[in-house]
């Protein structure tokens, strides 16, 4: 199904380094983060965040990510530095 939408590729943690590393980013890019390293829990930080951008950026327009560590509310915070951060 994702790939009938253009999606080449989704990356989730806690492998997320090791497929960024792999793989060429060429096509739409479907990003989850589930927190790390307490999965649900954890935020992440301005390193790592910064890291997601530019794979992003590489990545084809129209690429997301989804922050799924809600557990203790992370994920908004997360999120909004990755969107101030794309915007740059």
């Amino acid at each position: 199904m994702l790939s009938d939408f253009g999606i080449d590729r989704v990356y989730a943690d806690p492998q997320l380094d090791e497929l960024r590393a792999a793989v060429k980013l060429d096509g739409f890019v479907y990003v989850r983060l589930h927190g790390a390293p307490r999965i649900y829990y954890s935020a992440y930080s301005a390193d790592q965040i910064a890291a997601y951008e530019q794979m992003l950026s590489r990545a084809a327009t129209g690429s997301w990510c989804i922050f799924d560590n809600t557990a203790s509310g992370a994920a908004i915070g997360d999120a909004l530095e990755l969107q101030r951060l794309c915007r740059r």
